[in-house]
């Protein structure tokens, strides 16, 4: 069986994370908040902080190599 490879964000080791998304891999690290609609705006912001998924609606901001 493969194993998928570990995240490094560190928002899957916390308890409380302060997003629903994890910005590196999409992954839900915090079921308690609520998705939300983003606007185009909000996900090129993400883009340029360098997201590669939205930490709120979980979509594909940057295409992996």
């Amino acid at each position: 069986m493969i194993q998928k490879e570990r995240c490094p964000n560190l928002n899957h080791s916390r308890s409380n994370a302060p997003v629903r998304h994890c910005p590196a891999c999409g992954d839900v690290v915090n079921e308690n908040i609520a998705p939300e609609k983003c606007s185009k705006e909000k996900h090129a912001k993400s883009r340029l902080d360098r997201n590669r998924f939205c930490v709120d609606c979980d979509e594909q901001l940057i295409q992996g190599r």
